[in-house]
């Protein structure tokens, strides 16, 4: 699925790196795979560009909702995710923060809740919550991945190949394992290298 955010059902996937992580683990460009040529490559994965108009339109009716039901998991989550799309991490986080009180032990709103402060800047707290999200579930695909871009961030270079190294040995097809194995390789050959 690549590194971008999937559909505005919030970020279920791994986001881009923020930039304090890029460059320490990007594959330089003699590195990369060769790329099929252009009538034979595959599509771009990911989402679209972000139509904020559509966005805030939708926003606006999942307001109406939940002011209908202030109870509505669904509408929370969806201003969580729809707030989130549009970089707006603190009424991202707001809403996921609601619709966790709701179900505290649901893994998947706790890691995008992580990623909404990481995207945030704020990574101690990123890192707290897919600690929490790892507790509950601790083979959580996007929680490893984005637990490592958290760690990346925070200077913890042997914590980010940790993570990623157990996306590697749970998920061995993820097509994301052949850029995690370049960078823990690099990683540890840093290490090594101190």
């Amino acid at each position: 699925m690549g590194v971008l955010i999937a559909n505005s059902g919030g970020p279920r996937v791994m986001p881009a790196t923020p930039a304090q992580g890029v460059t320490s683990v990007a594959l330089q460009p003699e590195q990369r795979p060769q790329q099929q040529p252009p009538e034979q490559a595959p599509l771009p994965q990911g989402k679209p560009p972000v139509n904020e108009t559509a966005i805030r339109s939708k926003i606006a009716e999942q307001q109406e909702t939940l002011k209908k039901d202030p109870e509505n998991l669904e509408a929370m989550v969806t201003l969580a995710n729809l707030n989130f799309d549009l970089k707006d991490y603190p009424h991202a986080i707001q809403y996921y923060e609601k619709a966790l009180q709701k179900q505290p032990s649901n893994v998947d709103l706790i890691t995008d809740l992580g990623t909404s402060y990481m995207w945030s800047g704020d990574y101690d707290k990123a890192v707290q919550l897919y600690n929490k999200s790892l507790s509950i579930d601790p083979k959580h695909l996007q929680t490893l991945m984005n637990l490592g871009i958290a760690k990346m961030s925070l200077g913890d270079r042997a914590g980010a190949a940790e993570s990623w190294q157990k996306v590697i040995t749970y998920y061995p097809n993820d097509p994301e394992v052949p850029m995690l194995k370049q960078a823990v390789a690099k990683l540890k050959s840093e290490k090594q290298g101190s």
